[in-house]
């Protein structure tokens, strides 16, 4: 008797689980649901120019951007490898990145001549992505005067 019990009782759960299971899958409304393994990617493009206040470009200054994360996530920034500025005063580097909303880029002179400053920046979508785990390209971009100390 017991283990007929045990027998009928396994048997109803293997029933109720596998209802259980099938009810789980959402419904396909636009075709099959692609599977899809690994984690959203993108790219972060810095396109900025350092001049001075009478817009000569500026040589060797630091450009640290700073990623913002809302409120809502346990990091609140993130900062992002520094950029040095070439003869022309632009720093260009892309960063392997995703999610950004905004930005505040840092700017600093090694030759201690000019005053820290810094700017806010939102990213602009300039590559879209393909609708899955690739996000696109997002660039922030502009020019920057620094004023001496």
């Amino acid at each position: 008797m017991k283990t007929l019990f045990h027998k009928l009782l396994s048997s109803f759960g293997a029933v109720v689980l596998g209802f259980l299971g099938f009810s789980s899958c959402g419904e396909i409304i636009d075709g099959p649901i692609m599977c899809e393994y690994g984690t959203p990617h993108g790219e972060f493009k810095v396109d900025i120019k350092v001049t001075d206040e009478s817009g000569s470009p500026l040589k060797d200054i630091h450009v640290s951007p700073v990623i913002l994360h809302p409120s809502n996530y346990d990091i609140r920034r993130q900062e992002l490898g520094a950029i040095l500025t070439d003869e022309s005063g632009k720093a260009v580097k892309i960063y392997d990145h995703s999610w950004i909303d905004d930005v505040r880029v840092i700017f600093e002179d090694t030759t201690g001549v000019f005053a820290k400053d810094s700017a806010d920046f939102k990213p602009v979508q300039t590559k879209e992505g393909d609708k899955h785990w690739y996000t696109g390209e997002k660039t922030v971009s502009g020019t920057h005067k620094l004023k001496k100390k």
